[in-house]
């Protein structure tokens, strides 16, 4: 980054700090450049140093056994999915195997319906004059009468 403006330049100084070694190293050129220029990113870097301070100065202490404890003993709860995510995952499945059998069977289960009622269903039975009679009919196009 060849230049950079005060804006950049307080939000870099917000995300890294007022240290310049903290600074990603593809901005930090340019923003040393401002501080040596500007006045006004000077005070900007003074009074990120001055956070910075503050918040180093800030003790650290370490989590009470009881802490501990209620962390160790809370229980992962599994996200509630409702019945439609419940089926995709069904039907896609979690393994290759099954990636490959579930949506088989799944789109199977229509044919073999199908199937069976299509050899379970009566033809009708038509005399075979009316099926000529039909077919004249068709052909002329003319309405039966």
């Amino acid at each position: 980054m060849n230049k950079i403006t005060h804006q950049l330049f307080s939000q870099l100084l917000d995300t890294y700090g007022g240290n310049s070694n903290h600074w990603p190293t593809e901005e930090r050129a340019a923003a040393l450049k401002l501080l040596q220029k500007s006045a006004e990113a000077h005070r900007l870097q003074q009074t990120a140093l001055n956070l910075d301070n503050l918040l180093d100065s800030v003790p650290i202490s370490s989590p009470t056994a009881m802490l501990r404890q209620r962390i160790l003993e809370q229980h992962y709860k599994e996200p509630v999915q409702d019945a439609w995510q419940w089926f995709v995952q069904w039907l896609i499945g979690t393994s290759l195997r099954e990636h490959f059998l579930r949506p088989a069977l799944v789109f199977m289960i229509p044919l073999v319906f199908g199937i069976f009622f299509g050899l379970n269903l009566e033809s009708s039975s038509m005399d075979e004059n009316m099926l000529f009679v039909e077919e004249v009919n068709l052909l002329a196009l003319s309405s039966m009468e």
